[in-house]
């Protein structure tokens, strides 16, 4: 019995070594002979005599056919095209399926008469100019850095945001969000130069010229392009739009596109983003039209002044008198600094210490408290004011106020303190200058000021809270 059961245990390892041993094969399905996938590509000379509507129908079950016919591409089972303008048209189809990818025959079809109705379109003249017209535009950054109409090149949506002035404000489904960063401050998304030109032109046809001067790997291209007024969607062949180098590989489609908005002057494109790369959404590329570029002056805008509550009298009033001639002001221990926009809204959500210390980054802890109130300015009402930091080191000068403005520009002094061992500290701009961006009540007095150090670069300010003694 023992014999038998080593034999039966040797002869199922052999069989196991053999099993083992043997080669894994797999195999894919056939590559489809092209004459098995078939379909349909017909002109409704009913609905234009001159064959200008062409269907395209799919007709081969578990096949996904590509349609490129010229002016634009389509996956869809059933596509109708409706050309505009007279002349031969070769439309590539191309079949994906199981074994592969399989080209099919290409088919020409001849449009014989041209159908303008086709682009007399507001939104194709806003693009092109109009019928026998082309119109050039621009990537609005310029080699000097300026952007001449938007904030910078490039904006950010969620990718249920579309059509800008349809929808619930632009919003067609769930996700939709938008970040419009100013470029000064985010040069990250687009390097600076000269990025050359795209024009769209409806002259004898539908067609897209490009030069790439940022990205030679594009260089100059001729092609086509296809507007849907209905789906406010642009599509392009042999063309792509110019773009930043930075998101180069990182767009599902460059030849695939939503309009976010047109108008004689700005032209908003939006791709998706792969959502490998920081997850989807939908990047905005700003243009200008090279006509409201070649006429642009730069405007002179001053920044806005913040409303804030001045206790019903004037700057001066509020930093030096109330029933006396001086008021001293001591540096928030819980939120002594932070950013804020033009119209003084505080930029990061940070009432107290710990809210710093989540922050991460800040350098500002629990720690720092005790000699952060040790900063502290008084503002006398015959224009003299001194300060002591948390050192111990004093400085005094005057200062001036402008009327309407809120700003207080310094004269001998250049008020500046540490803000406990956070990198961050207290200083001016380089005139000199704080402007007040906004104020806090206790009852009836204003107690708390944030004086705000415009950025010279981006449209900000860093803004220091002081508290009434």
């Amino acid at each position: 019995m023992k014999n038998i059961k080593l034999l039966m245990t040797s002869f199922l390892m052999l069989v196991m070594l053999l099993s083992s041993c043997s080669p894994e094969t797999y195999s894919l399905d056939g590559q489809m002979n092209k004459s098995d996938i078939k379909f349909e590509i017909t002109q409704d000379f009913v609905a234009d005599p001159g064959g200008n509507t062409v269907i395209m129908k799919n007709t081969t079950p578990g096949v996904i056919l590509t349609w490129d016919y010229v002016t634009g591409k389509s996956d869809k089972a059933t596509e109708t095209v409706k050309y505009a303008f007279k002349g031969n048209y070769t439309i590539k189809v191309t079949a994906v399926t199981g074994g592969g990818i399989v080209e099919l025959d290409p088919v020409t079809i001849t449009v014989t008469k041209d159908n303008l109705n086709y682009v007399n379109d507001p939104l194709w003249n806003l693009l092109s100019g109009g019928v026998g017209k082309s119109k050039t535009w621009y990537l609005d950054l310029n080699a000097d850095g300026v952007s001449k109409y938007f904030m910078g090149p490039m904006y950010f949506y969620g990718t249920d945001n579309a059509w800008l002035e349809g929808g619930d404000n632009g919003c067609y489904g769930a996700d939709c969000w938008n970040w419009s960063p100013e470029w000064k401050g985010n040069t990250w998304i687009a390097a600076q130069g000269d990025y050359g030109s795209m024009t769209f032109s409806l002259d004898g046809g539908p067609f897209l010229t490009t030069d790439h001067k940022m990205s030679p790997a594009y260089g100059k291209e001729s092609g086509t392009y296809f507007l849907d007024i209905n789906a406010k969607t642009l599509t392009t062949s042999n063309a792509t739009i110019l773009h930043p180098n930075e998101n180069e590989n990182c767009v599902v489609d460059w030849r695939s596109m939503k309009i976010m908005s047109l108008t004689e002057n700005t032209l908003q494109v939006g791709v998706l983003r792969k959502g490998s790369c920081e997850g989807p959404a939908t990047l905005v590329f700003n243009f200008i039209s090279k006509q409201y570029s070649d006429n642009w002056v730069p405007a002179v805008v001053a920044d806005p002044n913040p409303a804030i509550d001045l206790n019903g009298g004037t700057v001066d009033d509020l930093l030096s008198t109330t029933t006396t001639t001086t008021k001293t002001w001591s540096l928030s221990k819980d939120s002594p600094f932070n950013w804020s926009d033009l119209n003084g809204a505080l930029l990061n959500n940070w009432n107290s210490v710990a809210d710093y210390e989540a922050a991460g980054w800040t350098g500002y802890v629990a720690s720092d408290q005790t000699n952060v109130v040790k900063n502290k300015i008084s503002f006398s009402n015959d224009g003299k004011v001194s300060t002591v930091d948390s050192n111990g080191v004093t400085k005094s000068g005057t200062y001036a106020t402008e009327a309407g403005t809120n700003i207080i520009t310094f004269s001998g002094i250049s008020p500046t303190f540490p803000i406990g061992s956070s990198w961050a500290s207290v200083s001016t701009t380089e005139e000199n200058q704080w402007k007040i961006v906004k104020t806090a009540k206790t009852g009836n007095v204003v107690t708390d000021i944030w004086f705000g150090k415009r950025d010279p670069s981006k449209s900000e300010y860093m803004v220091f809270h002081f508290v009434l003694n």
